[in-house]
């Protein structure tokens, strides 16, 4: 194998390995009267782009340590950072809170689902007294096209009012919209069924869709709005002053319209408006005229509707069980 065992190394001469290597001489006689291999400098990396942000960012997330690094890098942009987003991520994970994200997805069809839901979103000042905001949220399960609106009450008639702002915003509506169990919403569960508020349910067969409730203690089944409140918490809310609530409301629509509708959505991979257009939903001239309240027919002392549970009938949900008059 070139050489016999146990014999010692050949040591090459001065000349020989300047020819070897095609160096001087002279630098071979610097190299051995070394002690060890050469030190190469360090070289000095050129600065980072997100450099002269750092400091900006640290600032943001000491005040708000939920902002997210997609909303962050939207800042930053607008400062006039070039970078790319990977950096940004790698920066701000340690000072960051995280959530776990829900894993199992439910689609829906073209049409056929909304989902709704309430957020707290704290005591304001308004009008010089401590006022609690709630957030109204409309997500639609085929396009994830969302309407969004904060409120000072979450009762009927602001519920009512928040539908008939998203069927406006949207142009349509779904066959059907999912609920938590909502007092506005189900009055009661028993053996027989939810029996619903009786004017919501009236709203609900004038506006020709059914109202249909998450099972009791499987609050994910309602995914896609919970993760809709939760991207508009992190990307619109967080770090966001406003003067009242009308500026609150005019910012939250026009963000709505030119940024939620139209990014990229993670979980379709196309743009929410993009795919409003292929849900085909019932247009709202299909809907009856709403005046408000339940017609005299119908009034307080009227038998409560009920609505077949799903999860107990496995055919489409009815709205209406015939109602004694």
């Amino acid at each position: 194998m070139g050489g016999h065992r146990g014999s010692a190394p050949t040591r090459l001469s001065i000349k020989a390995i300047s020819r070897q290597l095609g160096i001087s001489r002279n630098a071979v006689r610097r190299a051995l009267r070394r002690d060890g291999p050469p030190v190469r400098a360090p070289q000095k990396r050129p600065p980072s782009k997100l450099e002269p942000y750092k400091d900006y960012l640290l600032s943001r997330l000491a005040e708000f340590p939920e902002l997210s690094a997609a909303a962050l890098f939207e800042e930053i942009q607008a400062q006039g950072y070039e970078g790319g987003l990977t950096i940004l991520r790698n920066f701000t994970r340690p000072y960051r809170v995280r959530r776990r994200e829900p894993v199992v997805r439910f689609e829906t069809p073209p049409g056929h689902q909304a989902q709704v839901d309430w957020a707290h979103l704290g005591t304001h000042p308004l009008s010089g007294r401590p006022t609690p905001l709630y957030l109204f949220v409309f997500v639609l399960g085929f396009s994830r096209a969302l309407y969004a609106e904060v409120t000072t009450s979450t009762d009927l008639s602001t519920l009512i009012s928040c539908h008939l702002h998203a069927f406006a915003a949207l142009g349509s509506m779904p066959e059907e919209i999912l609920y938590d169990n909502q007092k506005q919403v189900v009055l009661s569960r028993t053996a027989d069924g939810p029996r619903f508020h009786p004017e919501f349910l009236f709203f609900c067969g004038q506006f020709g869709f059914r109202p249909r409730l998450c099972r009791p203690y499987r609050a994910q089944t309602k995914g896609k709005v919970e993760r809709s409140i939760g991207y508009l918490k992190d990307r619109f809310f967080c770090g966001r002053t406003f003067t009242d609530l009308t500026d609150m409301n005019l910012s939250l629509e026009r963000w709505v319209r030119e940024v939620a509708n139209e990014r990229e959505h993670a979980t379709t991979g196309e743009a929410p408006n993009v795919r409003l257009g292929r849900e085909n939903l019932r247009p709202l001239s299909a809907a009856r005229p709403w005046h408000g309240g339940l017609p005299p027919s119908l009034g307080p002392k009227a038998p409560l509707f009920k609505v077949v549970p799903p999860e107990v009938e496995q055919r489409p949900l009815s709205v209406y069980e015939e109602v004694a008059v």
